[in-house]
């Protein structure tokens, strides 16, 4: 097993960090060995030579490289040492693919996407995946090469995932989120009915139900409108005597409510 203060074989695009008991300044000895067994690039921090001695047999390398640090005239607060991948095991991913190419939801609810580094020999699988809007989509990690996507508000947007030496495999999925509705399933009169004399007027207030639908809008209409008139806000205008009935309608599922009305002449 070789060491060196220079990188070893290929670049990693991400290093495993194993043991780490405190921040560290800059200025501490960094040790990278090619380890043949290794499978992903690892960094261990060491705070004494009694550490190294419990992954390291005395007469290696590193044990002796520790052993002249920690017992020198200013021995270092730790060492790195970092197990890079044997060049010669080192497989590079050479693509990536996403089980689904475009993807939909509704607004507060999430999606699942599962990527697939090839060839599956690659030593190096990491994922990394961003959102092209987050208003939109947001994108995390599940650790199995699988990612979970929160559909936020309604649009579209594009989840792109990279693999590879400088990020330089990708693949997309293309996000749509559509708005969370709640449906209106009925509407109701504050009165069911109404009386009056000829050039007077009074109002009606429409509920839909439920609170919080999404569509509350409604539109008002005289039966006979020569005897009574209504506009867009529920106001009535008594024109003359007679009977006729308003009706109040939904836009969203066209649910009614009526009111009978009643007008007697002016005196």
């Amino acid at each position: 097993m070789s060491i060196t203060n220079e990188p070893l074989g290929p670049v990693h695009t991400s290093v495993k960090t194993v043991r780490k008991v405190k921040e560290l300044s800059d200025q501490i000895p960094k040790y990278l060995i090619e380890d043949p067994d290794a499978t992903e690039a690892t960094q261990t921090q060491y705070n004494d030579l009694q550490e190294v001695g419990d992954d390291f047999d005395p007469d290696t390398l590193i044990y002796k490289h520790a052993q002249a640090a920690f017992g020198g005239p200013n021995p270092p607060e730790a060492i790195l040492v970092v197990r890079a991948v044997s060049e010669n095991t080192y497989v590079s991913p050479t693509s990536l693919t996403v089980d689904q190419a475009s993807i939909s939801g509704v607004a507060g609810q999430t999606g699942k996407v599962t990527t697939t580094v090839l060839p599956v020999t690659a030593t190096e699988k990491n994922v990394t995946a961003t959102s092209g809007d987050t208003d939109v989509a947001t994108v995390s990690p599940n650790g199995d090469g699988s990612f979970t996507i929160v559909y936020k508000s309604a649009g579209h947007a594009t989840i792109t995932f990279r693999a590879g030496v400088n990020d330089d495999i990708t693949t997309t999925t293309k996000v749509t989120v559509i708005a969370n509705t709640v449906p209106v399933t009925g509407v109701s009169l504050d009165k069911t009915s109404l009386s009056g004399t000829a050039g007077g007027n009074d109002k009606l207030t429409a509920k839909v139900t439920p609170d919080n639908a999404t569509d509350t809008k409604v539109s008002f209409a005289s039966k006979d409108s020569s005897i009574a008139t209504v506009d867009d806000t529920g106001k009535v205008a008594y024109v003359k005597a007679g009977e006729t009935q308003i009706t109040a309608t939904t836009e969203d599922g066209s649910f009614t409510a009526n009111c009978d009305v009643t007008v007697a002449a002016s005196k």
